[in-house]
């Protein structure tokens, strides 16, 4: 039997363990009673400390492939929830979703946002996702939190057709784009875009309100910080007692993908160890 709910993160490579485990201290920071999953391809890889983070650690059952997120659709045959909210490794959680979840088992049986905000908490228009919107009509979501009840006829067949899209990434780029907009490398905002758009668009309308999430990766691709590589070379990341993180000055104080593997520093990863084990006392 199912538990009836908590929070899933894929990871499977073995710098995104270290994401992972913070992740879900920030989770577990926030929201105390929080049940946590970790799913991978191998779980005698991940090293014992970071075991505590997790109640449950699965591995995928079908196998896997190189590529993290193109494993995705494998979650809802993974899952120990009925009610599942899936994160990206590379996020952090800064705010308690008891309302949230309320909200979404009472209204959704999957659930996707297409609205992100950059650290300022200014909206960001996702430029470059612009020509898939208005050539392809593609339904634009983003990928790196999302929710879905398990054993739902909207649920499954969403994830079945993941399966194939996830796994064939580049045939599918081929069928529905023309050449010079075809991305070079698996994106899966565009992904899971196009499986929203066959499966989902009228059946499960959009509401964009529900999570409020800074994307970091967006933020930089839409120009926001001038013309960079990484985010991190252009901002200042700073972390303080309690597991506090700021952007330059900005607070942050919601959902945070911050999507590269420089921003996890020494010390923010043990100030979410450090102030999650302080929270687990009380």
């Amino acid at each position: 039997m199912k538990e009836p709910r908590g929070y899933v993160i894929l990871t499977m490579q073995e710098y995104e363990y270290e994401q992972a485990t913070a992740l879900a201290y920030s989770i577990k920071i926030h929201n105390k009673d929080a049940s946590v999953t970790l799913v991978t391809n191998y779980v005698d890889r991940v090293p014992h400390h970071f075991h505590e983070a997790f109640d449950h650690m699965i591995e995928l059952p079908y196998g896997s492939n190189e590529i993290t997120r193109t494993n995705d659709w494998q979650l809802y045959w993974a899952t120990p929830y009925v009610h599942n909210i899936v994160i990206d490794c590379a996020s952090l959680v800064k705010e308690n979703h008891d309302s949230i979840w309320e909200y979404l088992e009472d209204h959704y049986d999957i659930y996707f946002f297409n609205k992100s905000f950059n650290f300022k908490g200014t909206q960001l228009e996702n430029k470059k996702f612009r020509i898939y919107e208005e050539e392809y009509k593609l339904n634009a979501v983003y990928s790196h939190m999302f929710y879905f009840k398990h054993d739902t006829d909207l649920a499954l067949a969403f994830f079945k057709l993941a399966d194939v899209f996830m796994q064939n990434w580049r045939e599918v780029y081929a069928t529905y784009f023309s050449e010079q907009h075809r991305p070079t490398t698996y994106v899966s905002d565009i992904i899971y875009s196009l499986v929203n758009t066959v499966v989902l668009f009228e059946d499960n309308p959009i509401h964009d309100d529900i999570i409020h999430t800074i994307n970091m990766p967006i933020t930089l691709t839409d120009g926001d910080i001038g013309i960079w590589d990484k985010w991190t070379d252009r901002l200042n990341v700073w972390n303080s007692e309690g597991a506090k993180v700021k952007i330059q000055n900005f607070a942050i104080a919601t959902n945070l993908y911050y999507g590269e593997q420089e921003f996890m520093s020494e010390d923010i990863f043990n100030g979410h160890k450090d102030t999650y084990r302080i929270t687990e006392k009380r």
